[in-house]
C-alpha cells in the first residue's frame, strides 16, 4: 500500500557509490531516501535536516562511518543509526555498535531483511511517541515561560530608563525655565534702572508683578500702573 506524501519518512543514506544508492532506492520507494556523498556532506545534512533514520557506509572518502555516527549522536542521540557497509571485520562492527547504531548490514546486503529493520526503525511505538511529544510540549512551555520572564523583565528595565529620562527631563525643563526667568529679571532690571528707578523699587516690582496678591486684587489702574516700568524697559530695550 503506498504511502502518503506527508507521512513518508525520511532516509539520510551516506554513501559514495551512486549505483549502491541507486539500488536501495528502489528497495525504499516508500520512503523519501537524501544521499550524500561523503563524511562532510553526510554531517552537514545531518546537522541541518530531519532526519528519520541514518544509513552510513563504514568506508567514506573523508572519514569513516563510526566517526560519523560518533559526531551525529551528540546531536541527535535518539533517530535509529544502522551501517551497510563491506567492512566486515568483527572489530569494526563492534565499533559501529557501540558508537550508537542500532544494526550493522554486511554488503552484499540482504535486502528483504533490510527492509524488515528499517520498518521497524522507523515505527515508533506510540507510547514513545505520545511520550517524546509530551517531552517536547514541556520544553515549548518552558522555553516560552523563559521568554515571558525575559520580556517582563525587559520591559520593566525599558520602564526604569524611561522613568529617569522623564526625570532628567523634567529637571532640564525646570533649569531653563529657571534661567529664562533670571535672564527676564535680568533684563527687567536693567531697563527699570535706566529709567531711574532703585534696585529696591525694582525688587518690590518685580516681586509685585511674579508673587500673587496676598490680602487683595489689584484693580486695573493699579495693575497697569505696575506694569509701567517694564513698558519703559520694552522701549528702551528696542
Amino acid at each position: 500500500m503506498a504511502t502518503s506524501p506527508t507521512n513518508r519518512k525520511y532516509i539520510l543514506l551516506v554513501e559514495d557509490r551512486s549505483d549502491h544508492f541507486e539500488l536501495l532506492a528502489i528497495y525504499f520507494e516508500e520512503y523519501r531516501l537524501v544521499r550524500a556523498r561523503n563524511f562532510a556532506e553526510g554531517l552537514r545534512f545531518a546537522t541541518e535536516r530531519y532526519f528519520d533514520l541514518y544509513i552510513l557506509d563504514n568506508w567514506l572518502p573523508d572519514g569513516t562511518g563510526i566517526d560519523l555516527c560518533q559526531q551525529i549522536r551528540k546531536f541527535d542521540p535518539h533517530t535509529p543509526i544502522l551501517f551497510c557497509s563491506a567492512v566486515v571485520d568483527e572489530p569494526n562492527m563492534q565499533n559501529g555498535l557501540s558508537a550508537g547504531a542500532q544494526a550493522y548490514f554486511v554488503k552484499p546486503i540482504e535486502f528483504e531483511k533490510l527492509q524488515l529493520t528499517v520498518a521497524r526503525l522507523t515505527n515508533v511505538a506510540p507510547n514513545t511517541a505520545l511520550e517524546a511529544r509530551r517531552a517536547e510540549l514541556t520544553a515549548i512551555r518552558e522555553e516560552l515561560a523563559d521568554q515571558r520572564f525575559e520580556r517582563n523583565e525587559y520591559i520593566e528595565e525599558v520602564r526604569k530608563r524611561s522613568q529617569k529620562v522623564r526625570e532628567r527631563s523634567g529637571k532640564a525643563v525646570d533649569r531653563c525655565l529657571t534661567a529664562k526667568r533670571k535672564f527676564l529679571r535680568l533684563k527687567a532690571m536693567q531697563a527699570y534702572l535706566a529709567a531711574g528707578g532703585t534696585r529696591g523699587g525694582f525688587a518690590r516690582e518685580w516681586l509685585d508683578e511674579i508673587s500673587p496678591p496676598r490680602y487683595s486684587t489689584p484693580e486695573p489702574n493699579e495693575a497697569k500702573s505696575l506694569l509701567k516700568p517694564f513698558q519703559i524697559c520694552t522701549a528702551n530695550l528696542r
